[in-house]
C-alpha cells in the first residue's frame, strides 16, 4: 500500500525573466514501511520536491500535480493551516543544514520542548487550557534514541556550541518526537565525516526496522544510500528518469544516467591503478532557465540520437519505470 502517491508533480517559479519550470512531471510512489531513495546531483530538484510535498513553498511558486496523497489525505486540497496540523504528526523533515534551521537564540531543551505535543490538564479548572507535560524525561529518551549520551550537556547548549553531527542528531530527535508516518531526510549527512555519516544512516535504518517508519531519503551519492533502500528513484533536471526496486536499479539499470551514476561508485575489491582517472559523466547540470530541447540529458548522454530532441515519456516495464528513447533492455 502506498503511503505517499505523487503523480506528475510540476513546479514553476516566477522570476524577473519569466516563468521557469524547475520540476517537470515528477512522480513518486512510496510504500508504507519502506525506505525510498531519491537520487540526483546537487541542483536537480530533490529539495524542491520535498518542500512541495510539505507545502513549504513561496508565493512565487506554482505547484501542480495530478495526484498528491498521503495515505487517504489529499494534500492538494489542504489549506496552509490544515497542512500545519499534519506537520510533525503525519510527516516530518530533516533538513540538510541543521544549524540553519535551529534557533541560535534558544537552548536545545527549549527547542525540543516546543515540538513535543501539548496535553490538556486533568484538573477541572484547567480543562480549556493546553499545558506542556513534564518533558525532561521524554527529551532525554529521544536524545538517547538518536545516539546522544551526554544529554545534560546537549540540552543546556546553544546550537553554535555543538558539532554539526550532534546538531543533525538533535534535528532527527525533533523530527521523530511525534512518531510521524513519513520522515523526509534531505541529505542528512552533508559535509560530515565518514564515521558520523555511518552513525546517522544506521539510525535511520533502525527507525525504519524497529518503528516501521517510512523514510524518503534524498541524496546525491548512490553508493552510500543504495544499500539502505528498498526502492530508488533517480532525478535529473527536475524529471524522474528511472524508478524501481533496489535490485532493478543496481542489477539492470536501463537509463544512461543511472548507468553513469553506478559507474561512479568506488569498488575497493577491484584492482584500480594508482592515480588512475575515475569515471565521471561529461558536462555539467544546466541551469533551470537554459535546459536543452527534448531529453534533458541529451547533451551529456553517450546514446543521444536525433530522436532525443523530443521529450521522452515515462514507460513502465513490469514496475521498472524509465524515461528514455533508447533504454537498455536486458533480462538478468
Amino acid at each position: 500500500m502506498a503511503l505517499l502517491d505523487v503523480r506528475n508533480l510540476s513546479i514553476d517559479i516566477l522570476t524577473a525573466q519569466g516563468k521557469v519550470r524547475v520540476i517537470d512531471k515528477a512522480s513518486l510512489n512510496i510504500l508504507h514501511g519502506s525506505i525510498h531513495c531519491l537520487i540526483g546531483e546537487s541542483g536537480s530538484g530533490k529539495s524542491l520536491i520535498a518542500k512541495a510535498i510539505l507545502g513549504l513553498h513561496n508565493e512565487n511558486w506554482i505547484v501542480t500535480a495530478d495526484r498528491m496523497f498521503l495515505g487517504n489525505i489529499d494534500l492538494n486540497k489542504l489549506s496552509i493551516r490544515e497542512r500545519r496540523k499534519i506537520m510533525g504528526k503525519d510527516i516530518a523533515i530533516i533538513f540538510q543544514n541543521p544549524r540553519s534551521y535551529l534557533d541560535p537564540s534558544k537552548k536545545i531543551f527549549e527547542q525540543m520542548r516546543e515540538v513535543l505535543p501539548a496535553v490538556e490538564s486533568s484538573k477541572p479548572w484547567f480543562k480549556n487550557v493546553s499545558l506542556r507535560s513534564p518533558h525532561r524525561k521524554t527529551i532525554k529518551e529521544l536524545l538517547h534514541k538518536v545516539g546522544i549520551q551526554n544529554d545534560n550537556a546537549v540540552v543546556n547548549s546553544y546550537p553554535h556550541q555543538l558539532s554539526e553531527g550532534i546538531c543533525q542528531k538533535v534535528m532527527i530527535a525533533m523530527a521523530i518526537a511525534n512518531n510521524p508516518r513519513l520522515l523526509i531526510a534531505d541529505e542528512p549527512t552533508t559535509s560530515m565525516e565518514a564515521v558520523t555519516q555511518s552513525q546517522i544512516f544506521r539510525l535511520l535504518f533502525k527507525l525504519n526496522q524497529l518503528h516501521n517508519m517510512t523514510i524518503l531519503l534524498l541524496s546525491n551519492n548512490l553508493g552510500i544510500v543504495s544499500n539502505l533502500s528498498d526502492h530508488i528513484s533517480l532525478i535529473y533536471c527536475g524529471q524522474t528518469v528511472e524508478s524501481g526496486t533496489y535490485k532493478q536499479i543496481t542489477n539492470s539499470p536501463m537509463h544512461p544516467y543511472t548507468q553513469a551514476m553506478i559507474k561512479t561508485i568506488l569498488k575497493f575489491d577491484e584492482n584500480v591503478a594508482h592515480k588512475s582517472q575515475l569515471y565521471t559523466l561529461p558536462g555539467g547540470l544546466p541551469p533551470a532557465n537554459q535546459l536543452p530541447i527534448g531529453c534533458r540529458l541529451g547533451p551529456r548522454c553517450p546514446k543521444a540520437q536525433r530522436t532525443c530532441v523530443t521529450n521522452p515519456e515515462a514507460v513502465n516495464y513490469k514496475g521498472h519505470i524509465i524515461r528514455c528513447h533508447f533504454p537498455t533492455l536486458e533480462e538478468k
